[in-house]
């Protein structure tokens, strides 16, 4: 998953009737009431937000204007640990502050907005999944597609009080896809300690639940699967990323959207945890692999656990937070809006983590970009991600259909 997010994935609403008299939202947002005859006819605009996965991080989009980095669309980013122009290094979100999204396929000098929806023509960006869906149309109707994703992005952001906020209210009538709720929390997981000269002993990242994933002397001992899981219940607490995801569904919800909320995929980076805490002198790609990386589970025992079981436990309960997230909005909409229909405007899905465990970086066929740690999704993981969101879109709103994603079927 994303650093940044890392994490991740889509929502969609259908509205059945037209504003009325504002109702308190779930976050305290005045939200319309609906009744009467029906809303207009969706568009064919679907628009993609949230974070690193959907905006493509990695790879230059149509204009970049970070510090040291000068790329043409599509090109991958160099590895983190590289020194000059296009390291992933330059690309990091700003600690303070609404993110940028430098080096990102979206990107167009931090306002991917503002580009328009995606066409094809020579040295457009094609990695990132809403482009990969936007090009892979066929048929005589297709839909608009944007990607106005910011990499580092988080739940807040795009609440209506946050620096996105502004956005939403553009999104009316149409489809809205996404990942989002990852950032902050897989960040507080991440733990890098370079070991390379003139940088021994200098920590560029320890999260705040490192130390949840081991235990013992020296970090010998794994800990029990419960405390990393609490860490990460307590962060998503702390962020109070329920709060936020459920206003940012209702508010598409009552503006007649559908809405696809895609979780994330099953992955491990090795800088996950008290377990692979030194920075390879050969960057990220010559990271180990989790499942090879073991300690006991207590004293005395011959219990063993993997950094590939507790990294993929603490994403399974992400998207279990998410999802969660997804349901209240719809045990609410159903409430406020009675017999609309609204509570079934949104779904959630996610991809299927027994493909994306055949294909971790290791495995000669990586859908994971290994210049980063081994947190977000290359070109190949991004063609996976487009084909979750396809077909959810057409097994619940009947668009996208077929091997060749027909928006009519």
């Amino acid at each position: 998953m994303a650093l940044c997010l890392s994490a991740l994935l889509g929502l969609l609403a259908l509205a059945a009737g037209t504003a009325g008299a504002a109702t308190p939202g779930a976050a305290g947002n005045d939200v319309p009431s609906f009744g009467g005859p029906a809303t207009p006819e969706l568009q064919n605009k679907v628009t993609f937000i949230g974070d690193s996965v959907t905006a493509g991080f990695g790879f230059c989009g149509y204009s970049e204007n970070a510090a040291n980095v000068k790329c043409p669309p599509n090109q991958e980013m160099a590895d983190r640990w590289a020194i000059g122009d296009n390291s992933l290094n330059d690309c990091k979100p700003p600690a303070k502050g609404a993110p940028t999204d430098a080096c990102s396929n979206n990107n167009m000098n931090g306002k991917p907005w503002e580009q328009g929806p995606w066409e094809a023509g020579q040295g457009v960006p094609d990695i990132a999944y809403p482009f990969q869906l936007a090009a892979k149309q066929t048929g005589p109707e297709k839909a608009e597609v944007s990607d106005w994703a910011l990499t580092g992005s988080i739940p807040a952001d795009w609440d209506s009080s946050g620096p996105f906020g502004f956005l939403i209210p553009k999104l009316k009538d149409q489809y809205v896809g996404m990942t989002l709720g990852a950032n902050p929390l897989l960040a507080a997981f991440t733990s890098i300690n370079f070991n390379i000269p003139l940088n021994i002993g200098k920590k560029d990242v320890v999260g705040d639940c490192v130390d949840s994933t081991s235990s013992g002397v020296a970090g010998r001992y794994s800990g029990e699967m419960e405390r990393p899981l609490d860490c990460l219940r307590s962060e998503w607490n702390q962020a109070e990323q329920t709060r936020h995801l459920v206003s940012l569904y209702k508010q598409l919800l009552a503006q007649n959207d559908r809405v696809v909320v895609m979780g994330y995929y099953r992955s491990c980076s090795w800088s996950f945890g008290d377990w692979q805490s030194r920075a390879n002198s050969w960057g990220p790609s010559a990271g180990n692999d989790c499942k090879g990386q073991i300690k006991d589970k207590g004293f005395f025992t011959f219990k063993t656990m993997s950094q590939w079981e507790q990294a993929t436990a603490v994403g399974a309960e992400l998207n279990n937070l998410i999802q969660n997230a997804v349901d209240k909005a719809k045990e609410e909409a159903k409430k406020e809006w009675p017999g609309t229909g609204r509570d079934d405007n949104i779904v959630f899905t996610t991809p299927n983590g027994n493909e994306w465990e055949q294909h971790q970086p290791t495995s000669g066929d990586s859908w994971v970009l290994k210049n980063d740690t081994w947190i977000h999704p290359n070109k190949a993981g991004d063609t996976n991600l487009a084909k979750t969101v396809a077909d959810a879109m057409c097994s619940h709103f009947d668009h996208w259909c077929g091997s060749d994603w027909r928006w009519s079927k």
